[in-house]
């Protein structure tokens, strides 16, 4: 696009000036013209009324007299007269008498034209001549001749326009000299001021624009350039205001009124600079708190927000001076202090920053015990960059809060790798199911007393390649991503399409156990997906049994009460997985429409020397009830252990691993074996 060349509007102004200057000079002129025409015509009448009368008795004598000396004298005399060409005398016959001068024709061009068109009909004068008035005759006065006076309208002409010219150059001078006044007075008191502004419109600051205003002139208060003056600043006052509110929700969080990820990023870019080059370390804290999720849905969003200000302004208190605090977004915050040089600095730091966290925190009715998972990066051992360093504590604190409630961790390379093998796993994970790589593996559940097939445990496996991986690796990954949801509506669906098929191929019916995560059981949508299931594969709900956590029912136990009673009303099996790991499973156990208890592996390895637990669980089972099933059964001991305490059923590797389809089928299934073998 081509720039425009800048024009000055002193420029302009000066041109306009001169234009309209010399439009009026040449109107006054043409003015002017007309009326020196009309001057110089009523007096060249007069001129010419003045010369015939005085020379008309001086020729009335001469011709009377017929004294030609005379007469040329007297017409000598004539062509001293400004602009007379020649004069004839006349005789009443029509002679000449006497004649001086030389009637010249005019040259053909423009000017002579012009001459005549102004003073043509002023070319030729003449007068009658009669016999002198002093000769006493009472007879009307004889005609005697004629006077003829010839002018010159050229000379008429020149001199009309010398005079025209010098009017011309006085009126031009005039114009010009107006015009340079005017254009110096427009400039000084319109134009400068103008510039002015220009010159301060470009020292104003786009980011604080209010810090320079226009200068308003005191010559200019109270007039238009004055008034636009006060306008234009009014607006870069209201536009900082507006700046200002704008930047503060760019890089304010709304909620608790914290610096936010872009202000962070900026302090961050800036203190990592100034560090280089003060070759000094930076510490930047990443703060996750705990059990947000399950407060903010208990107590409700209005509380939860309440909490996230409450922990906002601990966290703002606590740091002082020391650092800048930034919530990222939910429940998660970031410290940033050039305070910290040393790891044991920043322990000592997160430390006394946990001491903070343990006073509890009133909401309302509720009392709140805040904590808190903290990662750690240092500048410039984790990251020379801003998004380098926010990454890798934020890693850091996921490796914190795998070692539980109120940890802290320090960046270590690794974390990063196994981040990135958990985002290859989770990108992996949504295809896995479309691409039929999930395969169910079962392991039976045997009664202790005869061995013979009570039912399975439905377990699932990853088969990527020839690769087989363990639900270790990827399950924890689907539970927080929330893909957990559909893998575990597929084992319920695949469980259902393989009692199915054991019932029409072999004839066969056990029962099949899903275990159901927090995240499924928190789906609306799983208890009427679990029984259209069952019915478009046909099979009985008692063959169908769902195995869930404590965990899934501890966080809204009176919603799990009402899924586990349409369940069992609908006649599914309902099993408690790892009980008793648990803190609060004993005090609801009761309420829960329960069909079956399973006592924890963890338990069952410490048998028979440590057997409290396994003996308290297998005692409330039989008196409320339940059905017991020990997992993780592994030895002979732990065997005899379980059969003398009346133990009905058991799973673990002792009796069989988790099994492939086929080898189950094979071992199970079509052979049915009715005795318990060992591994």
């Amino acid at each position: 696009m081509q720039t425009r060349r800048f024009r000055s509007l002193t420029w302009k102004q000066t041109n306009l000036v001169v234009f309209t200057a010399l439009f009026f000079a040449i109107a006054i002129f043409i003015v002017e013209i007309l009326m020196v025409v009309s001057t110089e015509r009523e007096s060249l009448i007069r001129g010419q009324k003045e010369v015939l009368d005085s020379v008309e008795q001086p020729m009335e004598n001469a011709v009377w007299a017929l004294d030609d000396n005379l007469a040329k004298q007297t017409l000598d005399g004539l062509l001293k007269v400004d602009y007379v060409g020649s004069a004839t005398i006349t005789l009443d016959d029509g002679t000449t008498f006497a004649s001086v001068g030389n009637a010249t024709a005019l040259p053909d061009d423009l000017f002579s034209a012009v001459s005549l068109k102004i003073f043509g009909e002023f070319r030729q004068i003449s007068r009658d001549l009669h016999q002198p008035t002093y000769l006493d005759n009472n007879e009307k006065p004889q005609l005697i001749g004629t006077l003829q006076i010839n002018y010159s309208t050229r000379e008429l002409a020149e001199g009309l326009l010398s005079q025209l010219k010098l009017s011309f150059t006085a009126t031009l001078a005039r114009a010009l000299f107006i015009t340079l006044v005017l254009s110096l007075v427009f400039h000084r008191f319109l134009t400068q001021p103008i510039a002015r502004i220009g010159e301060a419109i470009d020292r104003i600051d786009p980011e604080s624009p209010d810090e320079h205003l226009l200068p308003i002139l005191s010559n200019h208060k109270d007039d238009e350039l004055g008034l636009v003056t006060s306008k234009l600043n009014q607006i870069l006052v209201q536009f900082s205001k507006t700046q200002g509110k704008l930047r503060k929700m760019a890089t304010r969080d709304s909620l608790t009124g914290l610096p936010n990820r872009t202000l962070l990023l900026e302090t961050l870019t800036v203190a990592i600079q100034r560090a280089s080059i003060r070759n000094n370390n930076l510490a930047l804290l990443f703060v996750d708190l705990d059990r947000f999720k399950n407060i903010n849905d208990s107590l409700g969003h209005a509380l939860g927000d309440q909490y996230l200000i409450r922990i906002a302004m601990l966290l703002k208190r606590f740091v002082n001076k020391r650092g800048l605090v930034v919530r990222l977004g939910g429940d998660e915050f970031v410290i940033l202090t050039e305070d910290l040089h040393s790891p044991s600095q920043a322990a000592d730091f997160v430390e006394k920053l946990f001491e903070q966290l343990k006073a509890p925190i009133k909401l309302g009715e509720h009392s709140v015990h805040p904590a808190a998972s903290v990662g750690i990066s240092f500048y410039p051992d984790d990251g020379d960059t801003a998004d380098d360093l926010i990454r890798h504590a934020d890693i850091a604190m996921y490796s914190a809060k795998a070692a539980g409630s109120n940890q802290w961790a320090f960046f270590k390379q690794q974390m990063t790798e196994r981040a990135v093998t958990r985002l290859r796993t989770e990108a992996s994970l949504h295809d896995a199911i479309s691409n039929n790589e999930f395969v169910l593996y079962f392991q039976p559940q045997l009664a202790l007393a005869s061995g013979n097939l009570i039912g399975c445990e439905a377990l699932i496996r990853w088969q990527r390649g020839d690769k087989l991986i363990s639900p270790m690796e990827f399950i924890p990954i689907a539970e927080e991503t929330g893909i957990i949801v559909a893998i575990g509506a597929w084992v319920i669906e695949q469980s259902c399409k393989t009692l199915n098929m054991w019932q029409k191929r072999y004839n066969f019916q056990t029962t099949i156990a899903c275990n159901v995560s927090t995240k499924q059981f928190a789906d609306p949508g799983l208890i009427p997906h679990i029984k259209r299931t069952a019915m478009r594969y046909q099979v009985k709900p008692e063959y169908l049994e769902v195995e869930i956590t404590e965990t899934a029912f501890m966080n809204d136990v009176e919603q799990a009460i009402l899924k586990l009673q349409q369940l069992k009303s609908a006649g599914f099996g309902i099993a408690v997985d790892d009980f008793g790991t648990g803190y609060s499973s004993l005090s609801y156990l009761r309420r829960l429409p329960l069909t079956t208890l399973k006592i924890d592996r963890a338990f069952i390895s410490e048998l028979p020397g440590n057997s409290a637990i396994a003996s308290t669980i297998l005692t409330l089972g039989k008196q409320l009830g339940l059905q017991i099933i020990a997992e993780g059964i592994e030895t002979q001991q732990q065997l005899e252990w379980l059969e003398t305490h009346e133990c009905a059923i058991g799973q673990g590797y002792y009796f069989s691993e988790p099994l492939p389809l086929d080898e189950f089928e094979k071992r199970y299934v079509i052979k049915r074996p009715s005795s318990l073998v060992g591994l």
